[in-house]
């Protein structure tokens, strides 16, 4: 099964497919509107994902750091709308695990 990750609210990070759960995003320095983290999957995968008005939206925005040999591809999305308020990012069937890690936190996705 396809596996796809999104931020769904301004501190969670949702994955659906092979990968199934939700990682809790949260930045202590909440003044400055960004919250981020770095997500490690099994295929050697590792993407940034950033939130916030650093792009001057309240945007979910991911960046792959290294492409391991089941990512697909990042669906960009300019601005906050109805359809919602994040990039998607696609992965093929085979997914096993992801971490998401954040300063002084490592969380299991599974």
């Amino acid at each position: 099964m396809t596996t796809t990750v999104y931020g769904e609210s301004d501190d969670l990070i949702e994955f659906r497919g092979d990968v199934y759960g939700e990682a809790s995003v949260w930045d202590a320095d909440s003044d400055n509107c960004k919250r981020g983290a770095l997500l490690v999957f099994s295929d050697g995968t590792v993407l940034e994902a950033i939130y916030g008005n650093a792009f001057g939206a309240g945007i979910w925005k991911f960046s792959a750091i290294a492409q391991g040999s089941l990512f697909r591809s990042i669906e960009r999305k300019a601005e906050e709308d109805d359809e919602g308020h994040s990039d998607i990012v696609t992965f093929r069937d085979g997914l096993t695990w992801a971490i998401k890690a954040n300063p002084g936190e490592w969380e299991r996705v599974s």
